[in-house]
């Protein structure tokens, strides 16, 4: 798995590397960055989740992505007390700055980064299960996260999340017994499609715009090592241990599907800071520029972390499981 992870990082590192040449070549600003983050989270995206639960339904399925997202619920806790045990100050100045690094700890890129990953070393059907990460995801985001920088939570961005809606009428489409009408599942199949490569070119635009500010070092190296080595370490024990537990409760049948529910959740975790966060940061007038910073360099870093995560996940699943 370590090798397969790798190899898929390295094809979206290419893909990347594509996104920064354009940008770089035609000074992609501001605006058309927007544009691209826009299409992105509120029209592809929801169009994948849509394709990814446009299958026959199945009670097992149903009761696998409840697990799904009743451990990723478990996991954002986690990564929520880490980030507020390592953003603490007692500066009333860095405080601003502290929440960002919260927020860039808390939430992990599985939208962008997981959804080409899990899909590229699962398939669709690893797909179909992140979205009960993804759901934890947005919940949590437009909860807690929105509040941890405006000090209210807004109910009313959750409701008309385009992803959350997606979410909800994927849920319908997997529980009604007859298929969409084949023109409808191929529209939503080749806009689901188009995910994997709009989101490595956008996070190549990122990086074109990228500038390090060397007042920020000691927050971005302490936000690196909770986000991306941490994280994965806390979250691989963590996993490790549901499966000893389950392990003698399931059919022997079942355990690779097992194994392969629990690194989705792993992966998703793992991955770099969300795309999310320099977008609050600006919705509520914070340091953007330097939010972009921390979702850039813990991409950059992830090509090396994710891989090294997912490998010591195996060794530990081999001698100890």
């Amino acid at each position: 798995m370590f090798y397969v992870v790798f190899k898929q990082l390295l094809i979206m590192a290419l893909i990347v590397l594509g996104g920064f040449t354009f940008a770089k070549a035609f000074k992609v600003d501001d605006k058309e960055q927007k544009f691209l983050s826009k299409l992105l989270i509120y029209f592809i995206n929801p169009f994948l989740i849509l394709n990814a639960l446009n299958i026959d339904f199945e009670l097992t399925k149903f009761i696998q992505l409840s697990l799904v997202f009743a451990l990723s619920l478990v996991v954002h806790l986690i990564m929520i007390g880490l980030a507020l045990l390592f953003s603490r100050t007692k500066n009333s100045e860095e405080k601003d700055c502290c929440n960002l690094d919260a927020l860039a700890m808390m939430f992990s890129n599985c939208g962008f980064v997981g959804i080409p990953l899990i899909r590229g070393v699962f398939g669709d059907e690893g797909v179909f299960y992140l979205l009960g990460f993804l759901v934890a995801f947005n919940v949590i985001m437009w909860t807690y996260g929105y509040a941890k920088l405006s000090g209210r939570v807004n109910v009313k961005k959750i409701a008309t999340n385009p992803n959350m809606i997606a979410v909800i009428i994927g849920l319908i489409v997997f529980f009604v017994p007859f298929p969409l009408p084949e023109v409808l599942s191929k529209a939503i199949g080749m806009i689901g499609e188009l995910n994997s490569a709009i989101a490595m070119i956008l996070i190549g635009v990122l990086f074109a715009g990228f500038t390090f500010d060397v007042k920020y070092i000691k927050h971005i190296v302490k936000v690196c090592f909770v986000r991306l080595i941490l994280v994965g370490f806390v979250v691989t024990v963590l996993i490790l241990c549901i499966y000893k537990v389950l392990l003698p409760i399931i059919n022997p049948v079942d355990y690779q599907l097992l194994k392969m529910i629990l690194f989705v959740v792993l992966i998703c975790a793992s991955c770099p800071s969300a795309t999310s966060v320099p977008s609050l940061a600006c919705l509520f007038n914070k340091d953007g520029e330097y939010s972009s910073m921390l979702v850039c360099i813990t991409s950059l870093l992830c090509m090396i972390t994710v891989p090294a995560v997912v490998a010591f996940a195996e060794l530990l699943f081999k001698y100890l499981a």
